[in-house]
């Protein structure tokens, strides 16, 4: 957190400056206890970006559940040594929740930031990081507002390969439970008579 002598200098505006945008919506400042400015860098970024008319790189990283955590961390990581790596101004977004879930925060922030036209590059390790199914909705979005998909592993993975799993017995349950009941036993067997064809198969 910056006080605002330290925001206007970052910013390069005068402090009056601060002060009407403040007035104006453009910049709201958090305060504290004895009622002194404080300005949030992100915040800052955010308003130096537009005002200079710069776009960021947005580093996505996503995984299914709590378990996975390591997996995110381990994300988070590659992504961001890539785009440190090409020279990239980012930010990294995470998420957590199944692929088949549209209403993530994490994926909310980053269709609003591609609408905003905010950002110049999407950096997401898999191409299943994003959505599992429906990709092509989000790639269209993205060239619509001039927006790159750069992904960086093109192969499979064995923990992606057990996410798509969990992600179409996720359909195969909720297709079951509304066609027979939540508790019913035979939406119960489907559910495990898939799951052993799954595994027997090695999806």
């Amino acid at each position: 957190m910056l006080s605002v002598s330290e925001a206007s200098e970052y910013l390069g505006v005068s402090i009056s400056t601060m002060r009407r945008w403040e007035k104006e919506g453009k910049l709201i400042p958090h305060r504290t206890s004895g009622k002194h400015r404080r300005y949030d860098k992100n915040d800052l970024i955010k308003l130096r970006n537009k005002k200079d008319n710069v776009k960021i790189t947005v580093g996505y990283c996503r995984v299914s559940s709590k378990e996975k955590i390591e997996e995110l961390k381990n994300q988070v990581k590659n992504v961001s040594q890539f785009c440190i790596a090409k020279g990239y101004q980012f930010k990294i977004i995470q998420d957590l929740g199944s692929g088949l879930n549209y209403s993530k925060k994490g994926l909310d922030e980053l269709i609003e930031l591609i609408c905003a036209e905010e950002i110049d590059r999407i950096v997401i390790n898999y191409k299943d990081r994003i959505i599992r199914f429906g990709y092509e909705i989000i790639s269209k979005l993205c060239d619509i507002y001039n927006v790159e998909i750069e992904v960086i592993n093109h192969t499979e993975d064995k923990e992606y390969k057990e996410e798509l799993l969990e992600d179409v017995l996720s359909i195969i349950t909720d297709f079951s439970c509304k066609l027979y009941g939540n508790r019913s036993q035979r939406a119960l067997k489907i559910r495990k008579e898939n799951s052993d064809l799954f595994k027997k198969t090695g999806a």
